[in-house]
C-alpha cells in the first residue's frame, strides 16, 4: 500500500531508448501516462485526531513533505481513536489515518516506545522516500517520540519558563488562542517544522566540520578554529566547552570569534590587535566582550579581513 509505482516503461529492453517514432515505446508512455493520469485524479486526504499535537501533525507534515502522492492532499481532524466515515482502518489508498484510527500509521494500539510520526518516518525510509542516510531527521523524529511519551517532563529544570519558548509549549498557546482552528494552528506548526529539519541539518554538519577544527591554547582555555560555512560550528563549540571558537568563511573570507562569558573571556585586546593589523576591515566587539566579528548578515557592507586563520589563532593565543 502506497508503494511508489513502478515505471512501466523500465520493462522495456534497456537498450531501447526513447523514442517518440518507436511504436513500442509510444504505446507504453500512453500506458504510463494515463495510469498516471487516473492515479492524480483521486484527492488525497491526510486524517489525524481533533485538537493536533506535536505527533499527529509532524506524521501529516512528514507525508506532504516527502511523499509525492501526498505534498497536496487534504487535511481532515477526526474523534481520536476513530476512521474516516467509520470505515476499518487503511480502507483506502487515497486516504491515511496518522495517530488515530489504529491503521498502520497509529500506535495507541501497542505499548511500543514509538509514535505515528515515527511510524510514518519508518516506512518513507522502507519506501526510499527519504534516505536511510538522513541524520537529522532521524534525530529529529527521536525528539517527537520523547515529547509523545512525555519525556520532556524529564528535561533539566523542566518548570523553566524556557521551555514555553519551544514549539511544544507555543503549540499549546495557539490552541487556547484558536480552539476551533485546528487547520490554522496545523499549518503553522508544519512551517516550523520546516525550519526545525533545518536546523537539524546544520546541526549534523557543523558537528562533522568542528571535528575537522584545529586547537588551539589561549589563557581561559582551549579553543577550536574552524574553516568552515556553518556558523553553527561557534555555539556548538562553546556547549561542548571551548573557551572560545574561532570561524573563517572559506567563500567571503570573514572571521567570526565566540567566547565563553562563564569563563571570563575578554576579546578586547585581541580586537585592537586586529584593527592594528587590518585597519581596512570592519571589526565589531560586542559589548559583553566575548563576541567579536568580522562579517555578519546584520551588515551586508561590513569589509572581509585579509588575516589568515592561524594569523587570527596567533592573535586570540596573545589575547
Amino acid at each position: 500500500m502506497f508503494r511508489k509505482e513502478e515505471d512501466p516503461r523500465s520493462a522495456f529492453n534497456p537498450s531501447l531508448v526513447r523514442d517518440d517514432n518507436n511504436a513500442q515505446y509510444a504505446i507504453l508512455d500512453t500506458q504510463y501516462r494515463c495510469s498516471r493520469a487516473t492515479m492524480s485524479s483521486h484527492m488525497k486526504t491526510i486524517v489525524t485526531h481533533h485538537n493536533p499535537d506535536l505527533d499527529g501533525i509532524p506524521a501529516a507534515w512528514l507525508l506532504k513533505k516527502f511523499h509525492p502522492d501526498f505534498a497536496d492532499a487534504k487535511l481532515v481532524f477526526v474523534p481520536a481513536g476513530t476512521n474516516l466515515h467509520d470505515a476499518a482502518p487503511d480502507y483506502d489508498q487515497n486516504t491515511v489515518h496518522v495517530d488515530t484510527g489504529f491503521g498502520k500509521f497509529d500506535h495507541h494500539q501497542t505499548n511500543d516506545y514509538t509514535c505515528g510520526a515515527k511510524l510514518v518516518f519508518d516506512y518513507l525510509k522502507a519506501e526510499g522516500y527519504i534516505p536511510q542516510s538522513d541524520e537529522a531527521m532521524t534525530r529529529l523524529v527521536d525528539v517527537l517520540v520523547a515529547i509523545d511519551h512525555g519525556k520532556e517532563n524529564e528535561w533539566p529544570d523542566a518548570e523553566s519558563d524556557v521551555y514555553d519558548f519551544h514549539l511544544l509549549g507555543i503549540l499549546n498557546g495557539w490552541k487556547m488562542l484558536h480552539p476551533n482552528d485546528e487547520l490554522l494552528y496545523t499549518e503553522w506548526v508544519m512551517n516550523c517544522l520546516e525550519g526545525v529539519y533545518r536546523m537539524f541539518q546544520s546541526k549534523v554538519d557543523a558537528e562533522k566540520e568542528f571535528a575537522k577544527g584545529t586547537e588551539f591554547t589561549t589563557q581561559w582555555g582551549k579553543g577550536m578554529a574552524i574553516t568552515t560555512y556553518n556558523d553553527g560550528v561557534l555555539e556548538l563549540g562553546i556547549k561542548r566547552g571551548y573557551a572560545m571558537v574561532l570561524r573563517k568563511d572559506p567563500k567571503r573570507e570573514f572571521i567570526r570569534v565566540t567566547g565563553d562569558s562563564n569563563k571570563s573571556v575578554d576579546l578586547i585586546k585581541a580586537y585592537e590587535t586586529c584593527k592594528q593589523k587590518d585597519p581596512m576591515a570592519s571589526w565589531f566587539l560586542h559589548a559583553s566582550k566575548v563576541l567579536l566579528r568580522n562579517g555578519s548578515t546584520k551588515n551586508p557592507k561590513m569589509v572581509p579581513t585579509k588575516l589568515t586563520l592561524q594569523e587570527m589563532i596567533d592573535i586570540l593565543e596573545k589575547a
